[in-house]
């Protein structure tokens, strides 16, 4: 199946979702407006500063998902089954019953608190209404602009954990490189005194495991090695040089990020969460993070949403 976006001009509501089969094709509105300057026709796509651009794209997936779910029951007319079942998702908020849906879904399997708590705690924590401002989803967060253009990002325990966790177990480093805290790993890296030994041969086995895989996905992708072998050589003096410091340095997971920000620092993680209790360690993580003095608490519907303030 395949999903587009498209802008109906004839309508103040102009954005449209049409999806097509080999069989059917079936259009409907999203109840949402966006005007021509931030439309790109090409990409078929708004801005990435839309407050539902991300809702959108995974919009998407979840069209998709339910697509292949209802192919597999042998159901009829499904691209008619889809049509009726966003307009039931729109009939009440528009494009955020949409918002809703595709958070409630993502943040029940982390136990994390629903869409309309976070509304609830960023009004209490704002003393704003339900039309004096917008919400973004960003995984399983939400920010919030208000008529102002004020930002403000929220977050919960439940939420840093689940992607904290898939991090690590997608052994993503750009993720782990660019959303995560290296002053907080090392503080957790120095308070657990791990041995020179231990840290440095685990450490070493996390290393070997990322190229081999390096190697795969070049062979599988049909690329030429000579790039990955001339990658993997830098990375080796750069962990040699790990290894020459590592007495010297009392936080080793700021040394891996000084002589490498994104492979050897994330693989340094990854060996220190390896070695450690990793369920203890994300939630040290997340009490760091929020009693750094930017983050404000906001008790709601029985528990506390951290809320700060997005400079740009």
């Amino acid at each position: 199946m395949k999903v587009t976006y498209y802008l109906d001009e004839k309508n103040e509501e102009n954005l449209y979702c049409r999806i097509s089969d080999e069989t059917q094709t079936e259009s409907f509105p999203l109840a949402y407006a966006i005007v021509d300057e931030e439309w790109d026709e090409d990409a078929e796509e708004g801005s990435p500063d839309d407050p539902y651009f991300y809702t959108l794209i995974r919009f998407k997936e979840f069209l998709s998902e339910r697509y292949e779910m209802l192919a597999d029951r042998g159901v009829d007319n499904i691209l008619t089954v889809l049509k009726n079942e966003v307009e039931v998702l729109t009939a009440e908020s528009g494009i955020q019953g949409i918002a809703r849906k595709m958070f409630n879904d993502e943040n029940h399997l982390a136990d994390g608190p629903s869409y309309d708590q976070f509304l609830r705690a960023f009004e209490k924590y704002s003393e704003l209404e339900n039309d004096e401002y917008e919400a973004r989803v960003i995984d399983n967060t939400l920010e919030f602009i208000t008529e102002d253009e004020d930002e403000f990002q929220m977050d919960t325990f439940a939420g840093l954990t689940a992607r904290l966790k898939s991090f690590v177990d997608k052994k993503s480093h750009g993720e782990i490189a660019a959303m995560t805290d290296k002053e907080i790993w090392g503080a957790i890296y120095v308070e657990a005194a791990i041995e020179k030994p231990v840290f440095l041969s685990e450490m070493l086995r996390e290393w070997e495991m990322f190229w081999d895989t390096e190697y795969e996905e070049t062979l599988k992708s049909g690329g030429e090695t000579a790039d990955t072998d001339k990658l993997k050589e830098k990375s080796w003096r750069q962990f040699q040089v790990f290894m020459a410091c590592y007495n010297e340095s009392g936080d080793n997971i700021q040394l891996a990020h000084q002589l490498d920000d994104i492979d050897l620092y994330a693989i340094a993680v990854l060996t220190m969460l390896g070695i450690l209790d990793t369920e203890a360690c994300l939630e040290g993580y997340c009490e760091a993070e929020f009693k750094q003095e930017d983050w404000e608490v906001v008790e709601s519907d029985g528990g506390p949403f951290f809320v700060k303030g997005v400079e740009w």
